[in-house]
């Protein structure tokens, strides 16, 4: 199971860095633009995105933040970068230290709203990356709306160019 969740991470942060590659090409007036997808801006979805991933990090490990990431701690695509890769590198060693019966084990934590949870780590670990594929897919249409249509987030591209088979999907 191990593997596989960290798969998982390691296709999330290689399409992250696709889109934030094509975020790269927006002006700042297109980063911001309000948008109908998502939490309406590239800008604002990708804040959600990285800090819905340390709030479910600091879950899955136990703790409880009480408040998540602003828009305004990173306003520009140079600032995501700065902040999700010490994330994406802390998670990685992270996964690779727990064994089977850590990932199993139940871990709690309270909610913003000070609820209480309860669940195997396996499956909050799971919804984080599951979370993000849903934002991800977000800002890839906004980003296609927008002119700028990213390069494919397939994970089957992801898995055969690890696998040194490369590949595109068809289709379009």
């Amino acid at each position: 199971m191990k593997e596989q969740l960290s798969s998982l991470y390691d296709y999330g942060a290689w399409v992250n860095q696709r889109l934030l590659d094509t975020a790269a090409e927006l002006t700042q007036a297109e980063f911001t633009h309000k948008l109908w997808a998502g939490f309406g801006s590239v800008h604002l979805t990708f804040a959600h995105l990285l800090g819905a991933e340390e709030l479910w990090f600091a879950r899955w490990q136990g703790r409880s933040p009480s408040a998540m990431l602003s828009a305004e701690e990173v306003p520009t695509v140079v600032a995501l970068r700065e902040r999700m890769t010490p994330l994406v590198a802390a998670r990685r060693a992270n996964l690779a230290s727990l064994d089977d019966a850590e990932i199993t084990e139940v871990v709690q934590w309270t909610n913003m709203r000070g609820k209480a949870f309860a669940l195997p780590r396996w499956q909050v670990i799971l919804h984080c990356a599951n979370h993000s594929t849903h934002h991800r897919s977000e800002i890839a249409a906004m980003l296609t709306q927008l002119g700028h249509e990213p390069d494919s987030t397939d994970l089957l591209e992801y898995y055969l160019a690890q696998a040194g088979q490369p590949w595109k999907p068809t289709g379009r």
